[in-house]
Order: structure tokens, then C-alpha cells, then sequence
């Protein structure tokens, strides 16, 4: 009796044990498949570009050059290109944006310029892959005394700082307008656009160049448009985007993928009016609908339809920076991902999805 309950327990006791064991195995097996899955997912099922998910961060500067990049991000272009884990981070200027890249705290710039070439020519492998503005986005206001341009012989002109951008764009339309930049005028470092409009007005200088939304005040206080430079015919590489080599090398179809997003917010930003209106007014802060018809028209006149970039993104800065040195502007400049999505057909594809 005693014994034949203690074999009845013995089996009870066994059974139980075993149910837990299978019951652990079990619940083992399951974790291995789906790890195993999950791992082959990752590294065989996934573009390479989403594998692993890696945080992307891009470099950029307040402005509305950024539009854009402002689109894409507005639209979820990025996600829809397979980058889901961006990072977008705001510097103060192009030269910060450059040391960023140059140091790996982030992997794109929004931005190029001088400071990306001289970079470049110090050993850095920086290089320019994109021009998102190849024109100087300005106008040249004049006072309600200056009728033509030879009413500016002898009179002061206002810019930010000597050597930037605007001085460069100055110094351009004034040679187009028959004057000599460096006798016929006086150039004064004068602040921000406001700080200029202001100076314009009260007489201090006779010249600035404006852009949106400060050329609507312009005309509202009778000040003149004596030189459109966006018109002009002149290129001017003033924004671009650029990349390391190591990382294109490393991260090609990622770069690619940001492109691809960037241009599809482009695209939309062209042609979709109520869009660029909105990306334009939540970024820049303004919502009067007259401001931001005019800076969209304004901008629309500016961002070309596809960022090609070529070997002005570096001749013109290697000429302002008298490099005497012989340089082939394709040691600045990788035309070959903005190439490759031309071959695949994306850049007439991304346009003919906007009808």
C-alpha cells in the first residue's frame, strides 16, 4: 500500500517536473527561432541602409536656403526613403557645421561653401555632393534719391561682413551695373538684414541687399529694386550639401536615401504652393499670408529643380581664395550619387509622382 503510493507520487512528481522542463525548452526553442528570425531579417531581408537602424544626424543652419530640407522633414520624406532615426541639428554658420562633420558629430551638412573647400584643401575628406542654391538669393534696394546706378558713385553700401557672401553678391552687381566695387562706393559692415533695412532708410547708406520678407517693408517704406540678382544669370554656388568620402564609401545607399528625400521634399516645395507656404510660415515664424507669398514666389525663383552639382561648387571659392595651386574641381566635388539617381530614372520619377 505504502510502496504503491510512493511509485504513484514518484510518477506524479516526475510528470510535473517533466511538463516544467518541456514547458522551459519550449519557451527556450521560441526565443531562439525568433532571435535567429529576427537577426536574418536584419542583416538579409533589410536594405543595408536600415539595417541595425544607425542614428543619422545632419548638420544645418537657420535659414531659409534650409526649405528644402524643412519640406522633406514636414512631408516624412525621410521615412518614406528608409531613414527613420534622423537627426537633425541646428549650427550658427557654415564653418561650425563643417568642423561637425569634419569631427563625426554628424555625418551630412545641409551646408558648403568656402569653409567645406578650405577643408578640403587642409586634408579633411570633405566633399560637395549637391547645390540646393547656385544664385545670390538678393535684391539691391537703393534710396528714394538714387535713380539709376550711376546716382551710387560716391555713396555707401551696406553688407554684413566684408569677405561673406553678401559682399561677394555686392561686389557682383555692382560690376553688372557698370561700377568698380572697390572706387566707386564705400562698403559698410552693417549688421542683419533689419539693422541694413533700417541704415537704408534713415539714409545712412544709399544700397542693400535685401531678401524676403524684408524687401516687402522695403517697397512699403518707397525704397527702390535697382538690381535683381536672382535674374541676373550669375552663378554663385550659396548653398550646398556635403558629405565625407569615408562615409559615402561606407554609407553609399544611405546617402543616397537622404538625397532622395531631400529632393522629393524639393519637389514638393515646387510644385505644391500651399505646402511650401506652410513649411515656410512653421519654420520661419511668420504666418501673414502677404510675407509669405512673397518669400514663397521668392524662393521659388531661387531653388533650382534638381541640385546638380558641378565645378563651380569649387572654382569659385579656390578663385576668392587665390589658391595658385592647379586643382581639378572634382577633388571637391562627387557628382556620382546625384549621377546614379539620374540613371535610375529617380530625379524625372520624383517630379512625375507631383503631376
Amino acid at each position: 500500500m505504502n510502496s504503491g503510493f510512493g511509485l504513484m507520487r514518484c510518477k506524479s512528481v516526475f510528470t510535473t517536473k517533466g511538463r516544467e522542463i518541456f514547458s522551459e525548452l519550449r519557451v527556450l526553442c521560441v526565443f531562439v527561432v525568433n532571435t535567429l528570425f529576427a537577426f536574418f531579417a536584419v542583416n538579409f531581408l533589410l536594405p543595408a541602409s536600415l539595417a541595425g537602424q544607425e542614428l543619422l544626424r545632419a548638420g544645418t543652419i537657420f535659414s531659409a536656403t534650409q526649405a528644402p530640407l524643412w519640406a522633406a522633414k514636414e512631408g516624412h520624406y525621410f521615412e518614406k526613403y528608409g531613414i527613420k532615426n534622423l537627426e537633425i541639428i541646428q549650427f550658427s554658420g557654415g564653418q561650425p557645421v563643417t568642423r561637425a562633420l569634419i569631427g563625426g558629430d554628424v555625418q551630412i551638412s545641409t551646408t558648403g561653401g568656402a569653409a567645406v573647400i578650405n577643408a578640403r584643401l587642409k586634408g579633411a575628406d570633405t566633399v560637395i555632393i549637391a547645390r540646393t542654391v547656385g544664385v545670390f538669393p538678393y535684391t539691391l534696394f537703393v534710396g528714394k534719391d538714387i535713380h539709376d546706378a550711376a546716382d551710387l558713385k560716391g555713396r555707401k553700401l551696406a553688407v554684413s561682413t566684408v569677405g561673406g557672401s553678401g559682399y561677394v553678391a555686392m561686389q557682383y552687381a555692382l560690376r553688372k551695373l557698370g561700377l568698380d566695387p572697390d572706387k566707386d562706393v564705400a562698403m559698410l559692415q552693417i549688421g542683419d538684414f533689419g539693422t541694413r533695412l533700417a541704415s537704408l532708410a534713415a539714409g545712412t547708406v544709399q544700397g542693400a541687399l535685401l531678401l524676403p520678407p524684408f524687401t516687402l517693408r522695403a517697397r512699403e517704406l518707397g525704397l527702390r529694386p535697382l538690381y535683381d540678382l536672382v535674374g541676373s544669370g550669375i552663378q554663385y554656388p550659396i548653398n550646398q550639401i556635403t558629405v565625407r568620402q569615408s562615409f559615402i564609401k561606407s554609407h553609399r545607399e544611405t546617402v543616397k536615401n537622404f538625397m532622395r528625400a531631400f529632393i522629393a521634399g524639393l519637389a514638393r516645395f515646387r510644385t505644391d504652393r500651399e505646402f511650401g507656404s506652410r513649411v515656410l510660415g512653421k519654420n520661419l515664424k511668420e504666418n501673414d499670408p502677404k510675407i509669405l507669398q512673397e518669400t514663397y514666389d521668392f524662393w521659388l525663383k531661387v531653388f533650382p529643380r534638381v541640385p546638380n552639382p558641378g565645378p563651380e561648387d569649387a572654382t569659385v571659392f579656390l578663385d576668392f581664395m587665390q589658391v595658385k595651386e592647379q586643382r581639378d574641381w572634382r577633388d571637391f566635388v562627387d557628382t556620382s550619387v546625384m549621377d546614379e539617381l539620374q540613371r535610375e530614372g529617380f530625379l524625372n520619377s520624383v517630379y512625375k509622382e507631383r503631376g
